[in-house]
């Protein structure tokens, strides 16, 4: 089902166990998938994109953009996502970015360059422009989310709504978008705590048999460092009330949908020509991991 002729667009959400069902669909699926998480809106190659949505050898898209990928296609095309308790994402992205946030200082420290320098040059994905007070300054959790990035605050709402990166706030009426999207375009929208359950309704409705992976997970002791006060939770669920929201909706949903499966939904593309104007989010650089994992495929090209 899905192949060439009627791709897959995994809209992935940072810290839901994405990196996870990549290395699964590569295995699958090998160089057939574009990686697309080193294509920024601020950034934005309009020949790159219309060369890249327009490869018909391409079975999977995935990287962090919003919804509405489908409108620059000429093939029909299926959608799937995979959600998490927005409290857990944040949490494991501020984990996850202390990594980088050390790797930046140490860069800094070897070269001379300034942290802008490292933006300028690609050194630094762009994806933490929006992070460089928490970078400069205090490494705390506060300070982390006193950054002002769409990522911190209903990131999953603004992809599902295919409001992406507008800097205007999401509000009830961008919820029911979100809601409306999901049940109109998207074959399965997945959650990271179920992960076992979310693949083996891929492998069901897609008939693919692709092998359980678990990659990019945060080390358990770094995780029990973490202990929010009550003020910091608070605040938390305060900037993600509709993600929190939206979140136990698709939670019932999936559970409906286990029992009950639904069909995948084939969508028709949009065949837009205007590239320069695709939503995405923010870059967040190449990775050999993704690289080394489609190119070591053991099953590259035998979908």
């Amino acid at each position: 089902m899905i192949n060439e002729n009627s791709p897959l667009i995994f809209t992935h959400i940072p810290k839901t166990g994405g990196m996870s069902m990549f290395a699964s669909m590569s295995e699958y699926y090998g160089m057939d998938i574009a990686d697309m998480y080193d294509m920024s809106a601020f950034d934005n190659n309009a020949n790159d994109l219309n060369a890249l949505l327009r490869d018909a050898s391409k079975s999977v898209y995935t990287g962090h953009f919003p919804f509405g990928l489908h409108e620059w296609f000429s093939r029909p095309s299926y959608y799937m996502a995979i959600v998490r308790n927005p409290i857990d994402r944040i949490e494991s992205l501020y984990l996850y970015s202390l990594q980088f946030r050390d790797v930046i200082h140490n860069t800094i420290k070897e070269t001379g360059f300034t942290l802008n320098d490292l933006f300028s040059k690609r050194m630094v994905a762009d994806f933490y422009v929006e992070f460089e007070p928490w970078i400069k300054g205090d490494k705390s959790f506060a300070s982390f989310l006193r950054c002002n990035s769409p990522e911190l605050q209903n990131a999953m709402v603004r992809r599902f709504s295919g409001m992406g990166m507008d800097p205007t706030q999401p509000n009830k009426d961008t919820l029911e978008l979100a809601k409306a999207n999901i049940e109109q375009y998207f074959s399965i929208v997945g959650v990271q705590e179920r992960y076992q359950d979310t693949l083996q309704i891929v492998r069901d409705s897609f008939d693919i048999n692709i092998t359980e992976y678990r990659v990019n997970k945060g080390p358990e002791k770094t995780k029990k460092v973490l202990k929010l006060n009550v003020g910091l939770k608070k605040r938390l669920k305060e900037m993600n009330k509709l993600d929190t929201e939206l979140y136990e909706w698709v939670l019932t949903r999936f559970n409906t949908q286990l029992l009950n499966p639904i069909p995948p939904k084939l969508i028709d593309g949009g065949k837009r020509e205007d590239f320069e104007n695709v939503k995405l989010w923010r870059a967040i650089g190449s990775s050999p991991m993704r690289q080394s994992v489609m190119e070591n495929s053991r099953m590259a090209g035998k979908k």
